[in-house]
This record gives structure tokens, sequence and C-alpha cells, in this order.
């Protein structure tokens, strides 16, 4: 039942970028990438895991690129963010920290989805990126969009996450 109710907000999320942002113009921010940055700090490894699957399979049935590059883009972010969470820095629910990390998770993300990109041409399943400009253009606009769209987006998970935590299976709720 967890999940479900993480399925409808992660697919609210995707309609909200899909059907309102994008004919907006403001279409390098990505919703689920920041809910992904928040799962790595404020959940458990499961339902963070979870919650990147879910999320990746969505991309991956929106995106125009081969099945399976988004979530395997989104799990390598969530499993290196995880260690460099646990191992390096403290996991405490901070502003500067949830900022940092969607920042560093947008970056990984740009990073993980080129090196995948790159594995699946060898086995011609996708069409060369231009580098030069996903890295200068499109990787500076994402991170700008990601921050701002940061706060809004841990107001929904901690929502999400406290009515989760109502039901008989509970996670720890966030007081904001």
């Amino acid at each position: 039942m967890r999940n479900i109710i993480w399925f409808v907000a992660l697919f609210l999320l995707l309609l909200i970028q899909g059907g309102i942002l994008l004919p907006l113009h403001i279409a390098p921010v990505n919703l689920i990438l920041i809910m992904v940055a928040m799962a790595v700090i404020l959940s458990d490894f499961n339902q963070g895991l979870a919650i990147t699957l879910i999320g990746g399979l969505l991309l991956d049935f929106v995106s125009g690129s081969p099945d399976g590059l988004v979530s395997i883009s989104l799990l390598t972010v969530f499993l290196i963010m995880r260690v460099v969470m646990n191992e390096i820095l403290s996991r405490e629910p901070s502003y500067y920290i949830l900022a940092a990390s969607v920042a560093v998770s947008t970056l990984v993300y740009f990073l993980a989805f080129l090196a995948v990109d790159r594995l699946f041409g060898i086995f011609s399943l996708t069409q060369k990126p231009e580098v030069g400009y996903i890295l200068s253009v499109q990787l500076p606009l994402t991170i700008m969009w990601n921050l701002i769209f940061a706060y809004p987006i841990f107001l929904l998970y901690s929502f999400v996450q406290n009515l989760a935590s109502k039901l008989p299976h509970g996670e720890e709720s966030i007081q904001v």
C-alpha cells in the first residue's frame, strides 16, 4: 500500500513535469530526480530503492531513450549518494544538505546517464548525444531548476511520508 502511495505521488510529479512545466519551457527540471535525492537522506534503504525504481520506470516510459537508460542512471545516483551519505556526510535533514544533495545528485545523474548511454552505444541501442551541449548548457540549467524546485518537492515528500507513515507498517514521520 505504501508503494502505491509513492507511485501516485511520483506519477503526479511526472504529470506536473510533462503537463505544466514543459509547456512553460521549464524543460530541464527533473522532479523525480529531486525526489530520489530526498529519498537518499530521508528514507531507509528499501523505501528509497522503491522510490528510485518506480520513478526510473515512469521516466523510462515517457522518455525517448532506450528502456532502462533512465532507471539505471537513477539507480546509480541513489546508490552513489547513499554511500556518500552513510560513509562521509551526516544524514540529518538540513536544508543545506538537501540542496547540496540535489545539486550533486543532478551532476551524478548526468555523468551516469552519459556513461550508460556510451555503454548502450556499444550495442547500437542509442543515438549519440551532444556531450558538449549537455555538460555546458543542459547541466547548469537542470541544476538551477532542480534547486528552485527542491523545497516544494521536500514539502511533497514530507506530506507523502507522513501519509504513508499512518499505515500499519510505519516509517518515522518528518517534523517540519
